[in-house]
C-alpha cells in the first residue's frame, strides 16, 4: 500500500514545475511544426494517467512518441543537427521525461531543463515582450523550487508567492549589476573564439550566396548576400578601432553595366593579367597616392571565400607577403583562398587622395551606358552637365537631389527588370538596396560626363566585447560609388549615407577622427536650412503651447526607450552609458573587474544585513550561557561538545572546586529557564547577572 502511494500520491509541486515547463517552451512550440506541440500534449497528458502509464503501456507510448519525434525531424528539417532540429528533439524529451515523473528528484531535473529551454525561448522573441516573459518564467521557476524543497508539505499559493518574492527581492540587485556591467558581447559566443584564433570553424559553405566567387552583381545581390551569417575577414587593429562606418573592406570593382547587371570582364581572374597591372613598388604607390592621412595598423585574417579578394581596408598602404594591390587598389591574394586562412599585417589610410591619372581605357570605361536604357536618367545626367560645369557641382546636385525626392533605403525590395529597371528605381519607386542606388548613381554621373565605377565589399563589422577585434560577416555587405574628378582622382560617394544617415558612433575606442573626410559629402542647402528654421520656429511655438497645463505620459517614447536600453543593449550601449557617468575609458578586462567588485560588495552589504539582524534576534539566555562559557574556557576549562550543561558543571566541581558553586548555580538556572517552568523576564535578567558576577571573579 505504502509503495502504491510512493506512486499515485501527487506532490505538491507538480504543478508548479508543470506551469513552469509550459512558459518556459512557450516560444519554442509557437516557432516550431505543429506536431511537435502534438507529442508534447500527448507527453504531458500521461503525466495525469493511471498506474498503467508506469507499466509496459506507458513506456510503448513512450517510444512511439519518440519515433513519431524522429520521423518529424526527419521529414520537416534539412539536417538532424540543425537548430530547430535539436530543439524539437529536446522538448519532446523533456515532456516525456514529464509524463512518467513521479518523485522530487525527477521534478529538480525538469526544471533545470527548462531554463535552457527558456533561454532559447528569449531567442525567438527579441522585443519588450520577452523580458515581461522571461520574468513570469523566472518567477514560475523560483516557486516550483520553493515547492520542491518543501516536499510533501503542501504550501499555501500566498506563501509560495511571499518566498518568491523575497527572492526576487534580494537577487534584484545584483541581477542590475550585472546587466549593466557585464561586458557585453555582440553576437555568437563562437565569435569571440574565432577572434581569438581559436580552431573554431569559420569556412564558409559554398553556396549562392559565395560572394568570393561572384562575377556578376545583380539587383538584390547585395540583399540576398547579406541574409547569410558567415564570417569574411576577422581585424585585430593595433590602437583604437576607427568608426565603424568608416571601415570600407574593397572587393571586386565593376566597370561592365549591361543594362540589368554589372560585371566583371571575362579574364578578370587572369594572374598574369593581374600582376602585370599591379601596383608592385612602392614607389609606384606613392606616384598613385595624392594625398593621406590617418593610417591604421591590423591584422587581416580572411576565411576562404573561393576568389582572391582579401578585402583590404581602403586604401593599402603597402601589399604583404603572398599579396598584391591591383590597379583598382584592391588587396588580392596570389593564390585562390579555397582552403586556407591568410593572415597578414596589413597597413591603409582611411583619408586619402588616390589615382595619378585617368587612361583612356578607364575614361571609356567610366563614362560606357548600355544603349536602349534606362533613357530618364540619362537626360537628368545630361541636362546636369549643360546647367552646370564643374564636375563637382554636378555631384553635389545630384545628392541634393537624392536628399530632396527622401529616398528609403530598402535592401529587400523588389526590383523591376528591364533596360529601365533603374530609370523605375529612381524616378519612381525611390526605394532599394546597395546596389541598386550606387548604380544608379554611378549612370547618372557617366550620363552628365563623370567617369564613375561601382565597388563592392563590405561595411563596418562587429567589435568584439569592448576588444580591438572586428569581425566582418556577409550581412555587412555593401556597394558604393568611386566618381573621377580630375583634380583629386578617385573620390568615394557614400549615396547610402544622404538616403539614410549612419548610425551615431561614438564608441570609446573611438579615437581617430578625420580631419578630412574622404569621402565626397553633401553641401548644405540654404533652402533646406530656411525650411528648418520655419520647421524649428514652428516646433518652438508648438512645443510652448503644449508646454502649458499637464502633459500625458508618451508612452511610445517610454517604449522606444525600454526597447533601446533593455532588449537593445549592446556594448556601444554600454559603453554610452558608463561616460554618462563619468568612465571615459574601459576594457572588457575593467568591466569584469568591476563587476566581480560590485558582486563582492553586494555580498558584503548582505552579510552585514544577516549579521545585524542575526545580532538583534540572539536568544539573552543562550548569549549570557555562552558568554559563561567563554570565560570558563580562557582558564582551560573548555565545555566539550558532548557535554551537556549539568554535566560540564558536575566536571567543573571535580577539576575546580573554587567555581563549583557559581557554575552551579548559573547551570541550574539556565536549566530551569530553557527546560523549565521559570522563563520570565526577571530570571533572564538575574542569570545575566550571575553570570556578570561570576566572570568577574575569575
Amino acid at each position: 500500500m505504502g509503495h502504491e502511494n510512493k506512486f499515485t500520491e501527487p506532490l505538491a509541486c507538480e504543478r508548479w514545475v508543470l506551469l513552469t515547463l509550459v512558459l518556459s517552451g512557450m516560444p519554442s512550440l509557437v516557432h516550431l511544426p505543429g506536431w511537435v506541440a502534438i507529442i508534447v500534449v500527448i507527453g504531458g497528458a500521461l503525466h495525469f494517467a493511471g498506474h498503467w502509464r508506469n507499466g509496459w503501456q506507458g513506456r510503448t507510448i513512450n517510444s512511439l512518441l519518440l519515433v513519431a519525434t524522429a520521423l518529424g525531424i526527419h521529414f520537416s528539417f534539412d539536417s538532424w543537427f540543425s537548430g530547430d532540429s535539436i530543439l524539437s528533439f529536446y522538448i519532446a524529451v523533456v515532456f516525456l521525461k514529464w509524463g512518467e515523473s513521479r518523485s522530487n528528484r525527477d521534478y529538480l531535473l525538469l526544471v533545470f531543463a527548462s531554463v535552457i529551454l527558456a533561454a532559447v525561448g528569449a531567442l525567438y522573441w527579441e522585443t519588450l515582450l520577452s523580458l515581461l516573459h522571461m520574468f513570469v518564467v523566472i518567477l514560475a521557476l523560483t516557486a516550483s523550487l520553493i515547492a520542491i524543497n518543501a516536499g510533501r508539505m503542501s504550501l499555501s499559493l500566498p506563501i509560495v508567492l511571499r518566498l518568491t518574492g523575497q527572492l526576487y527581492f534580494k537577487a534584484l540587485p545584483v541581477m542590475v549589476l550585472l546587466f549593466l556591467t557585464f561586458p557585453r558581447i555582440q553576437g555568437p559566443l563562437w565569435d569571440i573564439g574565432l577572434a581569438f584564433g581559436l580552431p573554431v570553424k569559420a569556412m564558409l559553405e559554398k553556396g549562392p550566396n559565395d560572394f568570393g566567387k561572384a562575377t556578376v552583381l545583380k539587383p538584390g545581390g547585395i540583399h540576398r548576400v547579406s541574409q547569410d551569417n558567415g564570417n569574411v575577414l576577422v581585424a585585430e587593429f593595433k590602437g583604437a578601432v576607427p568608426f565603424k562606418n568608416r571601415l570600407y573592406w574593397r572587393g571586386p570593382v565593376f566597370w561592365n553595366y549591361d543594362g540589368e547587371s554589372w560585371h566583371l570582364p571575362e579574364n578578370w581572374d587572369n594572374r598574369s593579367r593581374l600582376l602585370k597591372r599591379a601596383i608592385r613598388k612602392k614607389a609606384d604607390l606613392e606616384r598613385e597616392m595624392r594625398w593621406s592621412r590617418n593610417p591604421v595598423r591590423y591584422t587581416l585574417r580572411v576565411m576562404p571565400n573561393g576568389g582572391r579578394w582579401l578585402y583590404g581596408l581602403e586604401v593599402p598602404a603597402a601589399p604583404a607577403p603572398e599579396s598584391f594591390i591591383s590597379d583598382e587598389y584592391q588587396l588580392l591574394s596570389i593564390r585562390k583562398i579555397d582552403d586556407h586562412e591568410p593572415k597578414l599585417e596589413m597597413r591603409s589610410f582611411l583619408d586619402y587622395g588616390i589615382g595619378e591619372q585617368l587612361t583612356d581605357e578607364q575614361r571609356k570605361l567610366g563614362l560606357a551606358w548600355p544603349k536602349k536604357t534606362n533613357p530618364r536618367l540619362l537626360q537628368m545626367g545630361k541636362d546636369l552637365r549643360d546647367k552646370f560645369k564643374e564636375p563637382e557641382e554636378v555631384l553635389q546636385q545630384a545628392l541634393q537631389y537624392l536628399a530632396k525626392e527622401k529616398f528609403k533605403f530598402a535592401p529587400g525590395h523588389p526590383t523591376t527588370p528591364g533596360p529601365e529597371s533603374l530609370d523605375h528605381f529612381f524616378f519612381k519607386d525611390k526605394a532599394g538596396g546597395a546596389e541598386t542606388l550606387a548604380g544608379s548613381f554611378v549612370l547618372l554621373m557617366r550620363a552628365a560626363g563623370i567617369p564613375a565605377r561601382l565597388v563592392s565589399g563590405y561595411r563596418g563589422g562587429t567589435i568584439i566585447a569592448l576588444t580591438n577585434f572586428v569581425i566582418v560577416k556577409q550581412a555587412d555587405a555593401h556597394a558604393w560609388v568611386e566618381v573621377w574628378l580630375d583634380d583629386k582622382g578617385w573620390q568615394r560617394v557614400e549615396p547610402k549615407d544622404i538616403v539614410l544617415p549612419p548610425e551615431k558612433d561614438d564608441s570609446k575606442k573611438e579615437e581617430v577622427k578625420p580631419e578630412v573626410t574622404p569621402a565626397v559629402q553633401l553641401k548644405k542647402d540654404e533652402s533646406f536650412n530656411e525650411d528648418s528654421s520655419i520647421s524649428k520656429s514652428s516646433k518652438g511655438s508648438t512645443e510652448n503651447r503644449e508646454s502649458s497645463g499637464w502633459k500625458q505620459p508618451d508612452w511610445t517614447q517610454l517604449m522606444g526607450g525600454l526597447q533601446k536600453w533593455v532588449i537593445q543593449y549592446n556594448p556601444d550601449r554600454q559603453v554610452e552609458l558608463l561616460k554618462g557617468v563619468g568612465v571615459k575609458k574601459t576594457d572588457w578586462l575593467g568591466l569584469l573587474l568591476s563587476t566581480l567588485a560590485g558582486v563582492l560588495v553586494l555580498f558584503g552589504m548582505y552579510l552585514l544585513v544577516w549579521w545585524w539582524k542575526t545580532k538583534k534576534n540572539v536568544d539573552p539566555v543562550l548569549k549570557a550561557y555562552a558568554g559563561f562559557c567563554d570565560q570558563l574556557a580562557k582558564k582551560g576549562y573548555e565545555r566539550k561538545a558532548f557535554e551537556c550543561p549539568r554535566d560540564f558543571s558536575l566536571r567543573l566541581g571535580l577539576e575546580c572546586p573554587e567555581y563549583a558553586a557559581g557554575a552551579t548555580d548559573i547551570t541550574e538556572r539556565y536549566i530551569e529557564i530553557r527546560y523549565g517552568q521559570e522563563n520570565s523576564k526577571d530570571a533572564v535578567l538575574l542569570l545575566e547577572k550571575q553570570v556578570k558576577r561570576f566572570t568577574s571573579m575569575i
